[in-house]
């Protein structure tokens, strides 16, 4: 009896060992996940916690950022063997105003959860304006099933947690970012239906109404279009869309076209599937294509995954090419060009004989020493982002470039305003923003003489050939990918950007008006650490001000979780405003924090009001040190 007792004491206590280390483990990785985020994603990270984030409601084009959502889940799309589709009603609008940023990083999150739930099946995305005017963003996955308790469990979590899978977590942050813009996020999950991640916005009308739709019904109304392909169900999407606008459609299995061609007179256009062509269709379709006299138009279908050569072999009979998943606003565009405009060769895409993706696509092979960047000081760079992150990002990323001066813009509108204004030397720029888009943009540039060298590096996801292509033809010099390196960056400014006369007299007067700060307290912020490690005063500056406008009302918040037992959410929460100020080089609040830290880890909780007390009085410490650094830098630049 007495060696079973010892024997399960030995099993207990190795049994508790375990779960120690396990616990330890998950909490080391998430600490480890913390320090390794920069400074502007754990500040975002912490908007979103908090529902502090700020929703900026603008016009962009709903097709822009559907094909960024298809280039970020096509890996995994392609891995697990799916088939996207995007069904949007002709209600929603070309565009729609919202925060683009945001609306994109809630359906990106839920395209890969869908996806993720199994393999060989259709993922939708539904979008249509409901009764009670919200715009409604449906992704389903019929086969993918959520067992009840895990669809409970998603539900129910309020608040992103060390304890729960990060696949919770990231539904939690995406309800509170829909909560923030007035709107919801619910799961459903049943053998009949599959599951549904239901994400509901406001909506707001697009008051410019940039769509083209009432014009184009107008104009094509009555024209009729022939559907060739294996089956009717492979175009069925897309003949949805070309109902939207009037036009009467017909359908013509492959099969019998082969044995007898169709009166071509009884119609306006034809829409075929490169995937479907043979050498046989492709030269009966070029000679209606070359035919001077004819009106006729042909618009090709390529697929996602389809191999480039098969592309190639149809783009000489397409007047207009559209690539699946079909969006309507790809439809409305393709529509409007080739039957209003009457362009021949739809973003030109048929007319480019030779197109090098490798040299277009920036790749850095290297690290960047901060010498390499000292030549571009006096440069004016300019970037078009309208993402809060990505801007800081490339912030310090380029703030490495001691000397140079940046400008950020969140539209293209206001890049074309600053233009205006400054001499700038190279221009960054994002493709999908509001108001006016990278390539519209980019443009609008090269039809002003002025303005026509200027270098143009796109910074986006979009990575197919096809959207590449049409960054070459609106004007652009190169790309990066998305997510930004400093090593593609470097290579960006090393390869376009010229040392100019212009430049090097920018750079020797902001040599001269350089001052050493001094008489700071280091014990509550080291601003020589600061700026060794951010590399320039304005951006240090903007750092501080930015992180202590996101923790204004952490003393409340801290206070409010003692008051009500939350320990378990307090030791996450303080976790996060060590790293937060760590990387701002606050050192006496650094300190407190671990204090505290320890603290929990001796169980004790009898004096956490008092630490509450101190952390008030540390953030009144570190507010006037912030206040006198400001106070310096905005003196120095006058």
């Amino acid at each position: 009896m007495y060696l079973l007792l010892s024997l399960l004491l030995v099993l207990l206590f190795v049994f508790l060992f375990f779960v120690k280390r396990i616990q330890f483990g998950k909490a080391k990785k998430a600490e480890d996940s913390e320090k390794s985020r920069t400074n502007p994603e754990l500040l975002e990270a912490y908007r979103i916690e908090t529902k502090k984030i700020k929703i900026e409601n603008q016009p962009f084009r709903l097709s822009g950022l559907l094909h960024i959502l298809t280039n970020k889940i096509s890996k995994t799309l392609k891995e697990q063997r799916h088939h996207l589709h995007y069904d949007v009603d002709s209600k929603v609008g070309r565009y729609i105003v919202g925060d683009n940023d945001y609306i994109e990083q809630v359906l990106e999150t839920l395209l890969q959860s869908a996806i993720a739930l199994s393999t060989d099946s259709e993922i939708v995305l539904n979008i249509s304006r409901s009764k009670q005017n919200f715009i409604v963003f449906d992704v389903t996955n019929e086969k993918g099933l959520i067992p009840k308790a895990l669809c409970r469990e998603y539900l129910d979590a309020k608040n992103v947690s060390d304890q729960r899978s990060g696949e919770i977590n990231t539904f939690v942050k995406a309800r509170k970012i829909a909560e923030a813009m007035g709107g919801s996020l619910t799961l459903s999950s049943s053998k009949r239906l599959g599951t549904h991640y239901t994400f509901k916005i406001p909506y707001i009308p697009d008051k410019d109404n940039r769509s083209h739709q009432e014009k184009l019904k107008k104009f094509l109304e009555g024209k009729r279009a022939l559907f060739i392909g294996k089956t009717k169900y492979d175009t069925k999407r897309v003949q949805y869309i070309f109902r939207t606008y009037g036009i009467k459609i017909s359908d013509m299995k492959l099969e019998d076209f082969e044995k007898k061609k169709p009166d071509f007179e009884k119609y306006n256009m034809a829409i075929v599937r490169s995937s479907d062509l043979t050498a046989k269709h492709i030269a009966f379709f070029k000679k209606i294509y070359q035919n001077p006299k004819s009106e006729f138009k042909i618009i090709v279908i390529h697929e996602l995954f389809e191999p480039e050569n098969k592309i190639a072999l149809s783009k000489p009979i397409a007047h207009a090419e559209l690539f699946n998943p079909a969006i309507i606003g790809d439809v409305e565009e393709i529509l409007y060009q080739i039957f209003i405009l009457e362009s021949k060769a739809v973003k030109g895409i048929n007319n480019m004989e030779v197109f090098d993706s490798e040299t277009f696509v920036l790749n850095g092979n290297r690290s960047v020493r901060e010498e390499d960047l000292k030549r571009f000081s006096g440069a004016h760079i300019a970037v078009a982002e309208d993402s809060k992150v990505d801007q800081r990002i490339i912030r310090n990323i380029l703030s490495k470039a001691e000397g140079a001066s940046l400008f950020f813009v969140d539209n293209g509108l206001d890049m074309i305003k600053l233009l205006d204004e400054k001499d700038i030397d190279i221009i960054f720029t994002d493709i999908n923003m509001p108001l006016l888009d990278g390539l519209t943009m980019t443009k609008r540039i090269r039809s002003n003489p002025k303005w026509k060298n200027i270098p143009i590096i796109s910074i986006s996801s979009m990575a197919f050939k096809h959207e590449i292509r049409s960054m070459v033809l609106a004007g652009m010099n190169a790309t990066i990918s998305k997510p930004i390196t400093a090593q593609e960056v470097y290579r960006a400014l090393d390869r376009f950007l010229k040392v100019t006369p212009a430049m090097q007299e920018r750079s020797l007067k902001k040599e001269k008006k350089q001052s050493v700060y001094t008489g700071y307290n280091r014990n509550v912020l080291d601003v020589q650490k600061g700026l060794e490690e951010v590399g320039e005063k304005q951006q240090y500056m903007e750092i501080l001000l930015e992180t202590m406008e996101t923790l204004k009302g952490s003393t409340k918040q801290m206070s409010k979780m003692i008051y009500d037992d939350e320990y378990h959410a307090l030791k996450s929460y303080v976790r996060t405003l060590s790293t937060l100020y760590k990387n701002i080089h606050a050192n006496e609040m650094v300190k407190m924090l671990d204090e505290l830290t320890q603290y929990f880890s001796e169980s004790k909780k009898i004096y956490l009001m008092e630490y509450a007390a101190l952390y008030q009085k540390n953030w009144m410490n570190l507010q006037k040190e912030v206040n006198r650094f400001v106070v310096f830098v905005t003196k120095e630049d006058k």
